[in-house]
């Protein structure tokens, strides 16, 4: 990640250097504001768990830098795309079942995405409040995990079924970088491209502060690079190139003009 962050900070140093006269107004009149660089943050992850506490939500962290030309703004990011307050599984099916025990299989699927994307936005009014439409493109790189474990359940004196803690019977086979165990796990690497759109409004704070409140729909074609997994019940079928939709990302960002 260091030389991405690099990367993404020499782009934004051309781009002020390129940029760096002084005049308000250019030749068609167009307002300029006078700090036109912005640079900020999306803060709303560490919001997200506190206000909706549901498990398994989307998380959004990046760095975003921006570059005002009047009426529209250039944009740079770089994105950082997972889960927040994962749960132990996403859903579970029971395998097997005999008059005093039962047998359930846990299902879990998670995902650490990285992206840089570049695009513009078009702004509607300079007075404290003002709203705009913008469009990236995406270009990135991502891992999706998928796991499965099964707990043995035994009938208890009372009449409900309970966790049978012994190992012996619960024999698991694949551990995770020292973490929990599964018996099943399948590990994806993907080539990121999309765009995205997004629709915001700005609230001016002063001259150097600005929150922006957005919603950003993204369209993602994940292109399969490698995978590995370890199956031994068959569950998994080998990842293929796919598609993605996600309509809900909600981004709270703090800007610093400069």
């Amino acid at each position: 990640m260091k030389k991405y962050f690099l990367l993404f900070v020499g782009v934004i140093a051309y781009i002020n250097s390129f940029n760096c006269q002084e005049d308000i107004e250019n030749s068609d009149s167009t307002y300029l504001e006078f700090y036109r660089n912005y640079l900020g943050s999306n803060i709303s992850p560490l919001l997200s768990g506190v206000v909706s506490g549901r498990d398994n939500f989307n998380v959004k962290v990046n760095l975003n830098y921006k570059r005002n030309y009047g009426d529209k703004n250039l944009r740079l990011s770089m994105n950082y795309l997972t889960e927040g307050n994962v749960f132990p599984y996403d859903y579970f099916a029971t395998q097997s079942t005999t008059d005093t025990s039962m047998i359930n299989r846990f299902f879990n699927n998670s995902y650490d995405h990285y992206d840089f994307r570049i695009g513009f936005e078009e702004l509607r009014g300079y007075s404290g409040a003002r709203v705009h439409v913008g469009v990236d493109a995406i270009i990135g790189f991502g891992n999706n995990t998928s796991t499965y474990f099964d707990k043995l359940y035994v009938l208890d004196s009372a009449g409900s079924f309970i966790i049978d803690n012994n190992e012996r019977i619960n024999t698991y086979q694949y551990s995770i970088n020292g973490g929990p165990i599964y018996n099943g796990a399948h590990f994806m690497d993907f080539l990121i491209t999309g765009v995205d759109v997004s629709f915001g409004f700005d609230w001016v704070l002063n001259d150097r502060f600005m929150f922006t409140f957005q919603v950003v729909p993204q369209f993602n074609y994940y292109i399969f690079l490698k995978e590995s997994f370890q199956d031994p019940y068959g569950e998994y079928h080998s990842a293929v190139n796919y598609a993605d939709f996600k309509l809900g990302y909600f981004d709270l960002m703090l800007f610093y003009r400069f």
